[in-house]
Formats: C-alpha cells, structure tokens, sequence
C-alpha cells in the first residue's frame, strides 16, 4: 500500500514541524489556585493574565451587539470607527510629534497575520529580515513559513544590543547574509524587546534608522508592549521611546518606518486577534490592503476595542493600572529570583517576563556525557519544568546565543507566580 504523504511537499514539511500537541499539554490544564490547584502552571505564553478579568467585565458591561456586528463590515481593513480610536491612541500614548492619521492605519486579525503580510509584501521567498539574537520566537514562522522570508539573526556578543555598538553587528550580519546570496529587506526594532524586556534609547534608534536608510532597509517599530512600561528599581532601565515620538527625517524617509501593534498585551485582548499597522508608504499600504483579506478581522473584536479606545477614562484607568500590577509583580519575580541567587537581564521594564540564566543548573553535556552540548541539556530541563507541572520558554527557542537562558512570565495573580516558582525551584533542586 502507499505510504508517502498525500500532502504538497512544504505542506508535508509545515506538518512535521506543528507545536499543537505541545500547546495542548501546556494549555488544556490550567492552574487555579482554588478550584484547579494540580493544574499546569503556563509561566511561557506572554499574556497579561492580572488584568484579563478588568477586560472582560469592561466588555460585560458596554457592549451590545447589532445586526451590523455580524456582517463583513467596512472591508478587510478595518472599520473606521476602530482605525479612528486607535490613531487617537497612538498620538496620546505614543506621544506622537504629530497627529496619526487613521487613513494610515491598517487592521488585521492580529499580529501573526500582519507580519506574514509584510513577509509577502516586502520581500520576495529567500530574501531575509534581521532580527537581534534573542528575540520572540513567533517572528521566525510569521514570517517565513507561508511567505517564504528568512530570519537573519544578529549576534551581539561582547556588545550592548541597546547601544549604538549594536550598528557593527548589524553591517556584519547583513554583509554576511548578502554574500550568501539572501537580500536583507527589513529590520526588525522589537521596542521594548521580547524577551530582554527592556527599551532602547533614543541614540540607538537613530542609529538603527540610520543603518536601515543606508541599505533602505524596512524599518519595522514592532511597539506591541508601547504602555505595558513601568517603574522599577533599577538604576539600568530606560524609558520607552516611540518612532513616532521625534522627527524621524532627518534619519530616514518616511516610507521605510512602519509601526507594528495591537490589542493582545497591552489590552490583555490576545483572544481578540486584533492587530494594527501604522503604514505611511502608499504602494505598501496598497499592497497590505490587497492580501488583507487574508487576514480579515471580525466586527465584533473591532466593535470591543473601539468601545475601550474611545472610553478615556477607563482607558486611563486600565493603562495605570496594569502598569502598577506588573511593576509590582517585576519586583516580586526579581525578589525570588534574588533569593535563589539567579540572575536575569539588567534594566527590565516593560513586558512582562524576565530573561534568566539558568545555566548553572543545566546537567553536563559533551564527549561522555547524556547530552552532546548545552543546547541539548537545556532542552532537557525544559522537558523536566513541562513534567513537573511548569512551563518557561527555552532560550533556544527564542535564538539565544547562550544556552541555559529562559523566558519567565510574571504577570500572573501572585498565587500563580509563588506555584510556578515552586515548581520550577523543585525541578532544579533549590530549596
């Protein structure tokens, strides 16, 4: 009988590679402290988990649907109610140099969907993005496993990817790339980055514009975490500044800088799927339109976020206070980790996560050992966390350079966040 796949050959390659089942273990069991207290403490996915009840009760008691909330709508690109909030959004809370116009503002059925658009519209299969090493784990099939674009990771050891040094390692990573026959089209500025959770200054985005004007490379702000930034005691952290916060001509053409956000972390809104794309490249923005509809959102996630957009007060109410929870819950994750003497990325303050080291706890791996290499053992003690009941992302996972560091999610009810550690210091052998 034949046994070869039934399937298209990058369909047959998209199948070996699905994390379904793993997302099924991590996500079926959930813990509660009260009512689910065995159940699986997710300390990996990046949600807002405090403020998801403040949401939800907010949209309890403001909404009520139409007829018209159920049709397609304005078209794929988002309402004009919606794309209007959010420009008023972005001005006041990006503090925008000048008003941001809503006709440059695209919407897609969240973030995932608008990068791969971009992957189709800025590049052709084989060209490539730059990204920094570590970086969110996502953007490596957003982009490439439908549009067929490379991630080109840059490498920043021995020097401060928040600083102006950063600029070598990019020329060095492009250059590399190129010679290799892979066409560098964009530049990914994660600000605040994910997962080092912390913002660049302004030097360096000026430099980095800088860089991408040299080469006219796309420069894409994703500025997905732009109010999830708060105080911390912490002489390194830095405060966020947006693209759309200074005059950017001087540095580069307006058509290259493109803004990435939506409502998944800052809203605590992932289930929404709700993306939004600032977009002052005309051809670009026709182009985006064009495979919109491929990404199309529903009305009644649009009707929902236009409804807290345009509430201020509530708005304001909700961005002060998530900032104070997760400002409070920093403090508490650094004070464990303190405690047990593990050390995280200095200057974290936005986000919600740390990135850790727990290199001294991985087994020993080369010639005689279990493991071949540290990459290896570190995948070995994420596989130990998920069996004893606790999730954290991998370093590997999100292209570290260092083996043994992990993504730690913190914006949990302080229940949550005491039983994850629990876990995870049980699995290490820290008492």
């Amino acid at each position: 009988m034949e046994t070869s796949s039934t399937l298209s050959r990058r369909g047959a390659e998209i199948a070996a590679k699905s994390i379904r089942d793993l997302f099924k273990s991590i996500l079926k069991d959930p813990y509660d402290e009260k009512k689910n207290p065995n159940g699986f403490v997710n300390m990996g996915v990046a949600e807002n988990y405090c403020m998801v009840s403040e949401v939800a009760a907010f949209t309890n008691s403001h909404l009520g649907f139409t007829k018209l909330d159920f049709t397609y709508g304005e078209g794929p690109w988002g309402t004009s109610r919606l794309r209007k909030a959010m420009a008023a959004h972005m001005t006041k809370y990006f503090n925008a140099i000048s008003p941001v116009d809503p006709e440059d503002i695209l919407v897609a059925s969240g973030v995932t969907s608008l990068c791969e658009m971009l992957g189709f519209t800025i590049a052709d299969p084989g060209d490539g993005v730059l990204f920094t090493r570590p970086i969110y784990q996502a953007f490596e099939p957003d982009f490439g496993l439908r549009a067929g674009v490379k991630p080109v990771f840059t490498s920043f050891e021995g020097i401060d990817l928040f600083s102006t040094g950063c600029i070598a390692k990019y020329e060095d990573a492009l250059r590399a790339a190129e010679a290799e026959g892979t066409k560098i089209r964009a530049l990914m500025l994660c600000n605040p980055h994910n997962p080092l959770g912390a913002c660049y200054p302004k030097q360096t985005i000026i430099a980095i514009m800088q860089f991408c004007q040299k080469h006219r490379l796309h420069l894409l702000a994703d500025e997905i975490y732009a109010t999830s930034v708060y105080e911390v005691d912490d002489p390194n952290a830095v405060a966020f500044t947006s693209v759309l916060s200074f005059d950017t001509a001087p540095y580069i053409d307006t058509d290259l800088v493109h803004v990435i956000y939506g409502m998944s972390k800052d809203f605590a809104g992932g289930g929404l799927r709700l993306g939004m794309m600032l977009i002052r490249n005309k051809e670009l923005m026709g182009a985006m339109g064009a495979v919109t509809q491929f990404g199309w959102a529903g009305l009644p996630s649009q009707e929902i976020a236009a409804t807290m957009l345009e509430n201020e007060e509530w708005l304001a109410s909700f961005i002060q206070t998530s900032q104070k929870t997760l400002s409070a819950r920093n403090a508490l994750c650094r004070s464990i980790l303190d405690s047990k003497g593990i050390k995280y990325q200095p200057g974290s303050n936005a986000g919600f996560f740390l990135w850790i080291d727990l290199s001294p706890w991985l087994k020993p791996s080369g010639p005689d050992t279990e493991y071949k290499d540290a990459w290896e053992a570190e995948d070995a003690l994420t596989k130990s966390l998920v069996e004893g009941g606790v999730f954290i992302n991998g370093g590997k996972s999100l292209s570290s350079d260092t083996p043994g560091r992990f993504r730690i999610i913190f914006s949990h009810p302080e229940a949550s966040l005491h039983e994850g550690f629990a876990r995870l210091f049980k699995v290490l052998g820290i008492k």
